[in-house]
């Protein structure tokens, strides 16, 4: 069965085209997945940034309130300036809360640490708020030398850190970013090889396919060549071979009907003359023209038999082809032995006329040109199929010698009724033809 091209065709470049939508879609979704990872990771840096800015800023900024409420003489300020300590400081409990949710679990102990050192810090400063001013003149510088400003740094250093260790998480993150680029970049490089790959096995699959098509349309082509030359070939070789059937059947009516009704005219004619004549002269000629009548007429039945023997259908094909063996004999003096068993009266008219003619031309084909001594000529009738042989013992052929316009007429002949033939020859080892042909007992004619 000849292999159709579309299906692999389809086939391979429907899944090229699968494979170029799912690497688009898979670069797609990794790389909005690494931008998504990218801009999380900046605006959480952006924010802890911010958030530290503003610790720091909320640390200077209540200690430049401290210093004021320490140089302020009057005590009528104690309240606003603490008020405004208590909203830094609850400023800065919200964004340590904030700063929480950023951070992850491994910076837990230095933001507890942080804020320890913050509410130390506060603590430190609160108790400032009940002092007098003269109390504030006399103990505020070296309360806030030694007791509030090393809270305080010690605050602002462990910010500083906090964001140190937030930078190094940053520079560790973009690196995981970059791995992560780079695992992209090699699953495109792959994905681009797998597609090129892909891509040039169809191609050369469609190549190689394009090809083939191409020298098998070329072969067709050649054949279909070499079949119109062997068909005009054979059409001039029936064209001969019926103008050479025309010449004999022209000559044997003229050379041998013709004569026998010319002599056998000129006898009647004789005889007219000789109704005065003696008995004896007039009996001499009226037996003449009766052999030549004879004569006429086995001429004439000659001619019809071998046209088509009446005894194929007044007698029966067994008969016939025995009548067939006889002739054939006769004329090419090659003794023809015909050996028929099982049910082959029972045939149809076409299968009786099909064996008869191909027994007769392979005879014509033995006779011209196998040189044979002997001939063997077998028909067996069996209930489905009629097997036919004809076997000669002479010098045989090779190769297509012997495919000539006879053969070519007994397989044509054979295959209108589904037959088969083969042909078995070796040089100087003779000739078999072998024929069998199926039928059915309910089309027998």
């Amino acid at each position: 069965m000849r292999s159709r091209s579309s299906p692999v065709l389809f086939f391979g470049f429907g899944s090229l085209v699968v494979l170029i939508g799912l690497a688009g879609l898979g670069s797609a979704r990794r790389a909005a997945q690494l931008f998504a990872e990218m801009d999380a990771i900046s605006r959480a840096h952006r924010e802890s940034t911010r958030i530290f800015d503003e610790i720091r800023s909320g640390v200077n900024l209540s200690g430049i309130f401290v210093r004021d409420y320490l140089l302020d003489p009057s005590d009528l300020t104690a309240f606003m300036h603490r008020q405004k300590l208590l909203e830094i400081r609850a400023g800065m409990a919200k964004e340590l809360e904030q700063l929480k949710r950023l951070e992850g679990p491994e910076q837990e102990s230095v933001l507890a640490e942080l804020n320890q050192e913050l509410d130390a810090y506060w603590d430190s400063i609160d108790p400032l708020f009940s002092w007098t001013g003269g109390r504030r003149r006399a103990l505020g510088s070296f309360f806030l030398q030694q007791r509030v400003l090393p809270r305080r740094d010690a605050a602002l250093e462990i910010a500083r850190r906090i964001s140190l260790i937030n930078d190094s998480a940053l520079e560790s993150q973009q690196q995981r970013l970059e791995q992560g680029q780079a695992a992209f970049n090699r699953y495109l490089l792959w994905m681009l090889g797998v597609a090129v790959s892909l891509g040039l096995l169809v191609a050369g699959t469609s190549i190689f396919r394009i090809s083939r098509l191409e020298r098998e349309s070329e072969g067709n082509r050649a054949r279909s060549a070499r079949a119109e030359r062997e068909l005009r070939r054979l059409s001039q070789e029936l064209v001969r071979a019926q103008e050479a059937e025309r010449r004999s059947l022209s000559r044997e009516l003229h050379d041998e009907v013709g004569q026998s009704l010319t002599a056998l005219r000129m006898e009647l004619a004789n005889l007219e003359g000789l109704r005065t004549s003696s008995g004896e002269e007039f009996a001499g000629r009226l037996q003449e023209a009766k052999l030549l009548a004879e004569q006429t007429m086995t001429s004439v039945r000659d001619l019809a038999m071998g046209l088509r023997p009446a005894m194929l259908d007044d007698l029966g094909l067994g008969p016939a082809l025995e009548w067939q063996g006889r002739e054939f004999s006769r004329r090419s003096g090659i003794p023809a032995a015909v050996e028929i068993d099982g049910v082959v009266d029972a045939l149809p008219d076409t299968h009786r006329t099909c064996v008869f003619r191909i027994v007769q031309e392979a005879l014509t084909n033995c006779a011209r040109h196998a040189q044979a001594k002997s001939v063997r000529i077998t028909v067996h009738g069996a209930p489905k199929t009629v097997y036919l042989s004809v076997q000669d013992d002479g010098v045989g052929f090779s190769g297509a010698e012997g495919r000539g316009l006879g053969l070519i007429g007994i397989e044509e002949r054979a295959r209108e009724l589904g037959g088969s033939v083969a042909l078995r020859s070796e040089p100087g080892k003779g000739t078999t033809l072998r024929v069998e042909l199926p039928w059915a007992e309910e089309t027998r004619a």
